[in-house]
């Protein structure tokens, strides 16, 4: 998924007259397809000190899904979805899905909507489901009312380092496994071969659309425009019954709101609710186009802002890192208005390469969740914040290293500075991110994740770049792990 990890060692852009060769992918790989393939891949690795990774659909962004000369546990095969009606456990009982670790949330949406049911998930419909990315927390348009993703799986079916094949729970003797695989991140613990999770009753949800763009007003007018948008959304996400979250983007230059989700309102909800926004934008001068919306499902909402179905519109080829903005940033004027310069910085760099794309929500934590290892700073989050560039496949790969050095070296530590103690979505953060990981993906719960990691891992057959745990080993220039 990450274009700097293909180092045009084969892509579809390398010239035919240049070799095609391995270069970070796998050399080797088993196409799972049971517990069977799990335990003799686990085996074979530990056999012949041959680096083990695990690859669900490759959504990765730190390299995690492969490795130079390792084994691959492909898992993409595990695609069974199954509805339970009725779930009984001692912290839950209702409609639950078992979901397999192959399993996107394209096809995953669709299956619990033809049952009358929505489900935690991704907001870029391709992703494996039962992956990494709930593994990792889990960001999603219905945060807001049920969540993360992390806080609503009600078992893991895993196999551990030492072939073992086992259900971890909230309250069973694998209790500290769930927790740190609810949150603490994939690739590290063991290998997934399913997760069950809860699922609600589908409803109507409100929608709309909102843009603008600085052709008509000067440019401090324009970030005047941006600077209020940040100002009300705590506002927005709280609005009406609650659990409103919107996605949107910021170039230098324009702004789109490409998907509020709004869940029960109705158009004149939705108008009401976003009225004080557009009247700044009216008072400030901007030109804008606005429309609102309504579905009769989640999924048909879904399909109609981030559709198509089952796969979604989301690009492979994008050069980006991530930060937390906290709600009390955009609560204070002066935090707020730092905030924004530092956007505005960032849009200048080469003409406007990078832009901002935010996920506005306000995480629902009275949804009765287990305890787990989701970072604590998604708890006060008001933006999940992408710094995003479009990669150049065919450009000198100097120019892109350069651009990517740029991000990490002066991007990335400038929102921390205006976002102190909070942290990074450790799923989508730059792989040559330079700060403190341990703290600013996992926070307070790295001590207790490494605790789990060496009890059921205590040799670290499992590595994930930035994985709890991964500095116990260190790549070497062939891509080699080497114990430091």
């Amino acid at each position: 998924m990450n274009a700097a990890f293909q180092n045009q060692s084969c892509d579809p852009f390398t010239p035919a007259t240049e070799p095609c060769e391995l270069g970070n992918y796998a050399s080797y790989s088993i196409n799972v397809t049971g517990v069977d393939d799990v335990v003799a891949g686990i085996n074979f690795a530990k056999e012949n000190n041959v680096r083990l990774v695990i690859k669900n659909t490759g959504h990765d962004f730190m390299g995690k899904s492969t490795g130079k000369g390792s084994l691959s546990l492909w898992t993409h095969y595990l695609n069974d979805s199954v509805i339970i009606p009725q779930f009984i456990s001692d912290y839950y009982t209702g409609p639950a899905v078992k979901v397999g670790a192959g399993v996107i949330a394209g096809f995953l949406y669709k299956t619990v909507a033809e049952a009358g049911y929505r489900v935690v998930g991704g907001t870029c419909a391709s992703t494996g489901i039962a992956g990494g990315y709930t593994a990792g927390g889990g960001h999603s348009l219905i945060n807001g009312l049920y969540g993360m993703a992390a806080d609503n799986v009600l078992e893991w079916e895993i196999v551990t380092a030492e072939g073992l094949h086992i259900t971890a729970t909230p309250n069973n003797e694998y209790s500290d496994l769930y927790w740190a695989a609810s949150g603490g991140g994939g690739g590290v613990w063991g290998v997934v071969i399913s997760m069950t999770t809860r699922i609600f009753p589908d409803a109507a949800v409100g929608g709309a659309s909102l843009t603008y763009n600085a052709s008509n007003v000067d440019a401090d007018t324009f970030w005047k425009a941006i600077e209020e948008w940040y100002a009300y959304l705590p506002s927005y996400t709280d609005g009406l019954n609650g659990g409103n979250t919107v996605e949107f983007e910021v170039t230098g230059t324009a702004f789109a709101a490409i998907s509020f989700t709004i869940p029960g309102g109705s158009t004149s909800d939705i108008d009401t609710l976003l009225a004080p926004y557009l009247a700044q934008l009216k008072t400030l001068g901007i030109e804008y186009s606005y429309s609102s919306h309504t579905s009769t499902s989640y999924y048909a909402h879904y399909d109609r802002d981030l559709g198509p179905l089952p796969y979604g519109p989301w690009p492979g080829d994008i050069l980006f890192s991530n930060r937390l903005f906290p709600r009390s940033v955009s609560e204070n004027v002066t935090t707020n208005s730092a905030l924004v310069e530092t956007i505005r910085n960032m849009t200048t760099y080469q003409d406007g390469y990078f832009w901002l794309g935010c996920m506005a929500v306000h995480v629902n934590s009275s949804t009765g969740h287990p305890d787990n290892a989701v970072l604590p700073a998604f708890r006060d989050v008001l933006g999940i914040c992408t710094v995003i560039g479009y990669w150049n496949w065919t450009g000198p790969m100097a120019d892109m290293w350069e651009r990517k050095a740029y991000l990490v070296d002066e991007i990335v530590p400038a929102f921390e500075a205006v976002t102190p103690g909070s942290g990074s979505y450790l799923n989508e953060v730059d792989s040559w991110y330079k700060g403190n990981w341990k703290q600013e993906f996992y926070g307070s719960n790295y001590d207790r994740l490494l605790q789990v990691k060496n009890k059921y891992d205590p040799d670290h057959l499992f590595y994930a770049y930035t994985g709890v745990g991964s500095d116990y080993w260190s790549p070497d220039d062939s891509g080699r792990l080497c114990r430091t």
